[in-house]
């Protein structure tokens, strides 16, 4: 008799997990941010809740499962100095390992991730219009910086503001100025890590409230408030 697809997933629980998982270790950010011991302990945590709650939604074929995880989890990681992005690319990673495991495009496990990667996409407000237009302010903003850069970093670039976007969208959304204050004035200190030469974070962020222009009031004036001087990034 064959087993349930929900089976045959939580079978091969621990392998999703790590390989899920493993891309995010590659960034430095983990680390500097929480620590090597906490950010593979809880990280390795999450990926195992991740992959039970596909599991649990594919056994009562209900993809709602996941997605009211996703929406939840959201408001836990923001809360600890995480942004929506950061979980998007951890169920991108899940995705991939079940893609890896047969469980591609079409199938249940697959569209049960894409179910709950849309979840976590705000659909009304300010946040709503900044996250739509998140990929083309990054790719406006990235474009005005490229004396500071080398061509090979302008994707990788593009992938940072797009990160500070999710972290301002985060916080209008929840009404918590603070995520993004909090985020900016612990990211100062890690930028150098980043290694983009001579752009400044300061630079960074002034290109991001120049593209947010008159069309995105709220986060521009958000923004401002969380902004860096030139005397916080050499303290």
């Amino acid at each position: 008799m064959e087993q349930p697809l929900s089976r045959l997933v939580e079978a091969r629980t621990e392998k999703l997990a790590t390989t899920s998982v493993e891309p995010l270790y590659a960034d430095p950010f983990w680390e500097a941010r929480y620590g090597e011991e906490r950010t593979r302990r809880f990280g390795d945590e999450d990926a195992r809740f991740h992959v039970r709650y596909l599991v649990q939604a594919l056994a009562e074929q209900r993809p709602s499962v996941l997605e009211g995880y996703a929406r939840w989890l959201r408001t836990l990681l923001v809360s600890r100095g995480m942004c929506t992005r950061h979980l998007d690319r951890h169920f991108t990673g899940l995705a991939a390992a079940l893609e890896a495991e047969g469980w591609g495009p079409g199938t249940a496990p697959h569209d049960y991730m894409r179910a709950a990667r849309d979840a976590l996409r705000y659909t009304e407000g300010p946040a709503h219009l900044l996250e739509e237009e998140a990929p083309a302010l990054a790719r406006a903003a990235a474009g005005r910086l490229t004396l500071y850069i080398i061509p090979e970093d302008r994707t990788r670039l593009e992938e940072e503001l797009q990160l500070h976007l999710s972290y301002l969208a985060d916080a209008l959304a929840s009404g918590r100025p603070e995520v993004m204050g909090d985020h900016v004035r612990w990211y100062v200190g890690f930028w150098p890590r980043r290694g983009f030469g001579l752009l400044a974070f300061p630079s960074v962020l002034g290109m991001l409230k120049s593209v947010l222009g008159t069309r995105h009031p709220e986060a521009r004036a958000l923004l401002a408030t969380a902004g860096v001087s030139w005397e916080e990034t050499r303290s």
